[in-house]
């Protein structure tokens, strides 16, 4: 039963990240299109930014220590899945997290 499991956990990673892809990629699309139409928002500084890379980083430190805590349950594939979540999970949380602007 574990066995089945490892061999879908992949998969479910992969249409995670290929769903945040699109998203992303959409989201950017429609940003650009807003800013080209709009003659007056040339400025370079009026992208909003968010904290993914940061969130990316901190979910995979996070699904590392999780992962290695499991090790002894699962088996040595639990830190890298601990990892690919984690990052997921942090990539999630920080995109939907907007800096401020000053």
């Amino acid at each position: 039963m574990i066995d089945i499991i490892f061999i879908i956990l992949p998969l479910v990673v992969i249409g995670i990240a290929m769903i945040i892809l699109i998203n992303n990629v959409k989201k950017v699309n429609k940003k650009r299109k807003v800013f080209q139409d709009d003659k007056f928002n040339k400025k370079e500084g009026n992208i909003e930014e968010d904290y993914m890379a940061m969130g990316m980083s901190l979910g995979m430190c996070f699904g590392a220590s999780i992962g290695s805590v499991l090790t002894n349950i699962f088996g040595i594939q639990s830190m890298s899945y601990g990892i690919c979540f984690g990052m997921l999970g942090g990539m999630l949380v920080g995109m939907n997290i907007k800096k401020k602007r000053e």
